[in-house]
């Protein structure tokens, strides 16, 4: 008599189980090789676009110094601070009748124009004739006259900055029409720590560190060497004529040889001397 069979072996079961196990343990096992792919592929990007950024900001940054001139107020290997250029204009017209005021034209409103209590530097030609006299003038506006102001040679809008109690500094036959008045602030470009991370970071003033780009490696993650005219290496503030800067990114993301992702980039900025 032959009966119906109904229902799976346990042999049978055993080897189904078995075999299921292996093809889900293979798909799992390429899931995860995919993530940890997929995830030092990402950080391998935001590695490269940290290493962009950094750089693109420090040369937008120094290429204006003049470190000549006394832009470079500090530097260490792995800091720097200096006076960067925010605002610019020309003479129109000059007035030394009491207090020396300055007409420049007005090229900007807003945080582009010039306000009370800027630091500006003034070029002062001197003798035309003599180009070894030539200086800039470090002087603070104490008042800014915006109403009804306008250029003579031009008809349009200016701004007349007043400098009160700066008399001897300027004298009518050194800043003369046409002369740049430039205006700066002090930065300090460094690394600092938020929440565990290390960001390339900067400071304007004596304020706080202000996150720009990162994480960068904790050691070694922003590193400055500065070179003179001929690239040997200078500790002279003065004599430096080009700065290099290395910049080494960091991260906890393992790649597919059991190491950190990172990336790193090296860039040489010369300066405006």
């Amino acid at each position: 008599m032959i009966r119906d069979r109904k229902g799976f072996t346990l042999i049978e079961l055993i080897v189904v189980t078995v075999l299921s196990s292996l093809v889900v343990g293979a798909v799992l096992g390429t899931l995860t090789a995919n993530q940890r792919t997929y995830t030092a592929l990402n950080a391998t990007i935001a590695g490269q676009q940290t290493t962009r950024m950094t750089v693109e900001v420090l040369f937008a940054e120094l290429r204006e110094i003049s470190a000549a001139g006394g832009d470079i107020l500090a530097m260490t290997s792995d800091s720097l601070r200096v006076r960067l250029m925010r605002k610019f204009s020309v003479v129109c017209e000059t007035n030394w009748t009491g207090q020396p005021q300055l007409t420049v034209i007005r090229l900007g409103i807003g945080s582009n124009a010039f306000a009370t209590g800027d630091s500006v530097f003034v070029y002062a030609d001197n003798d035309e004739r003599d180009e070894n006299d030539d200086a800039w003038i470090s002087a603070r506006i104490t008042a800014v006259d915006t109403s009804g102001v306008t250029c003579p040679q031009t008809g349009g809008p200016g701004d007349r900055l007043r400098f009160n109690g700066q008399a001897a500094l300027f004298s009518a036959d050194s800043v003369g029409l046409g002369a740049p008045v430039r205006s700066y602030k002090r930065y300090t470009f460094a690394t600092s720590t938020l929440l565990g991370d290390t960001y390339f970071s900067r400071r304007e003033g004596s304020g706080d560190m202000v996150p720009i780009s990162g994480p960068l490696r904790v050691s070694g993650g922003l590193q400055f060497v500065y070179r003179d005219a001929l690239g040997a290496v200078t500790a002279v503030d003065t004599l430096v004529r080009q700065i290099e800067v290395t910049i080494h990114t960091g991260s906890n993301v393992l790649n597919s040889l059991g190491g950190t992702v990172s990336d790193s980039i090296t860039a040489w900025i010369y300066t405006r001397n």
